[in-house]
């Protein structure tokens, strides 16, 4: 025993002697990704800018090939809802979405009035522009969908999604829901939460990481639910967000926002 408590210090020396006195391992912060996807959507009709366009890009996890019982090559991918991001074209119809990791995205593009424009983007460490046109359907469709959607459709949509049954279990949560949207008649979804104090949060749109300050001005015609956890949000959203750790810049601050999970009509 003697001989190992005597080689156990000798070695302890040697290195302090090196390196002076011991420290603890620092956390290795991972580096932020700096590349972005921007540019603008317009119209087809025109060219003048879409307005409160949802652009969506799902980070692609993964894809796997199989065989159709044609003999047809069948292509199943798999997206990653923690690394992907939504963002919003302004009165202009330019977009800016930055901090991407490198990789492939499923771009979808969804306007009220408007065909959907989807399609798949590479994006790598740089910056990636560009201009996109939308065909138009028709300049009345946006407020005739507004106020005709069918009920039921949107009833599913927050059925599918657990709305109902997370308001019905006694979640401590506020839940706003299409017919309450309507009745205060807001224009965005900062004139929803701000009727509710909340003015800062944490913020998933269809379990997406999203940014508040870039919803602030979604527009509400296009959302048919809203959560609001003031301590708290239940754990099946863990996962659907990358959540700050408590020796994060800003951690401690940022867990004590509340958590807000927005439900839109797109499927």
């Amino acid at each position: 025993m003697r001989i190992r408590v005597v080689v156990f210090v000798a070695a302890l020396m040697t290195l302090l002697g090196r390196g002076g006195a011991l420290r603890a391992q620092e956390p290795v912060t991972p580096p932020v990704p700096r590349a972005a996807f921007v540019g603008r959507v317009i119209s087809g009709t025109d060219s003048s800018g879409v307005r409160s366009a949802d652009i969506r890009l799902f980070r692609i996890d993964s894809t796997h090939t199989t065989r159709t019982r044609r003999g047809t090559d069948s292509l199943e991918i798999f997206v990653d809802t923690a690394r992907s991001r939504v963002g919003i074209t302004d009165s202009t119809g330019a977009f800016a979405l930055r901090r991407l990791e490198e990789g492939h995205y499923l771009l979808h593009i969804r306007r009220l009035g408007f065909s959907p424009l989807e399609g798949v983007l590479m994006v790598d460490s740089g910056v990636v522009n560009s201009t996109m046109a939308m065909p138009q359907t028709s300049q009345l469709l946006a407020k005739v969908v507004i106020t005709e959607m069918s009920e039921d459709r949107l009833k599913q949509k927050l059925d599918r999604v657990g709305f109902f049954d997370r308001s019905h279990s006694g979640q401590s949560g506020t839940f706003i829901d299409r017919a309450e949207i309507l009745r205060r008649q807001s224009m965005t979804v900062a004139d929803i939460l701000s009727a509710y104090g909340i003015h800062e949060g944490n913020v998933t749109l269809d379990r997406m990481p999203s940014d508040f300050d870039m919803l602030r001005s979604y527009p509400a015609d296009l959302v048919v639910g809203i959560e609001i956890y003031r301590h708290g949000a239940p754990t099946e959203f863990n996962m659907t967000r990358q959540g700050p750790g408590v020796l994060s810049p800003g951690g401690m601050s940022n867990l004590m926002m509340p958590t807000i999970i927005i439900w839109t009509y797109i499927p």
